[in-house]
């Protein structure tokens, strides 16, 4: 695994962060580890590829994300050989501000998006959802994710209630907001207007067909879907 803090120590270098700042960081960048090691345990998959974003995304036109507007955490697409790379966003304010328990609940939600877009880019009928056909655009809406956390997290109750606690559809964390917006976006610390429809992202359908995702991925995905459509055969039995 890279270095996730690569970006960060860029912009301590470039003097846009002081040193004791990124060393706070990083020292908090400890809750995160933490919270990849358990959601690897609970789901016995490995947690794609993260880094650390110095510049915190904020909303230009909603604050559907937060009161302060900003995207905390991403899960982002990205073109990489030919192929598509999955890759996991994690801003430097949610790691400064953020107490454990918010890194462990954002890094496990963005999981389940992982998994979720993992599973539509997978499909072949996903050229259907785009009429040009060449391009799949690929959005992150909460309610329109098909596995909840529990049911991605099924060996780690306690996890997935405290996603699902937190994330109504979006994270309700008032103390973070009120310590970003206080403590990053007013003291004129790196941000970065983000439009939301940024957060949506077209994909080479090309780049989609010559990807190969984590077969034991594939695998759970797979269980999963069975598990639910056997949930739903027996509902309609009763």
């Amino acid at each position: 695994m890279p270095d996730p803090f690569v970006l960060v120590d860029q912009f301590a270098a470039q003097g846009k962060l002081k040193p004791a700042l990124v060393a706070k960081v990083k020292a908090k960048g400890a809750y995160l580890l933490a919270a990849v090691a358990r959601i690897e345990k609970a789901t016995g998959l490995r947690y794609p590829p993260y880094y650390v974003e110095p510049k915190l995304p904020v909303a230009v036109t909603s604050v559907e994300y937060g009161s302060v507007g900003a995207f905390f955490a991403r899960v982002i697409p990205t073109a990489f050989e030919g192929r598509i790379s999955i890759i996991v966003q994690f801003t430097a304010a949610l790691l400064l501000f953020g107490t454990k328990g918010t890194v462990e609940a954002v890094a496990a939600h963005e999981f389940t998006h992982y998994v979720d877009l993992v599973r539509r880019l997978s499909r072949t009928d996903v050229v259907s959802e785009e009429r040009v056909g060449t391009l799949f655009e690929a959005g992150y809406a909460d309610e329109e994710r098909v596995f909840s956390p529990s049911k991605v997290f099924s060996r780690d109750r306690p996890l997935a209630r405290m996603v699902e606690k937190r994330f109504k559809p979006n994270l309700t964390d008032p103390k973070l907001d009120d310590k970003v917006s206080k403590g990053w976006i007013a003291k004129g610390l790196p941000t970065r207007r983000l439009a939301t429809e940024e957060n949506n992202v077209r994909l080479d359908m090309a780049m989609v067909a010559r990807t190969r995702f984590d077969p034991t991925l594939l695998d759970s995905i797979a269980a999963m879907e069975a598990s639910k459509t056997a949930r739903k055969r027996g509902g309609k039995r009763g």
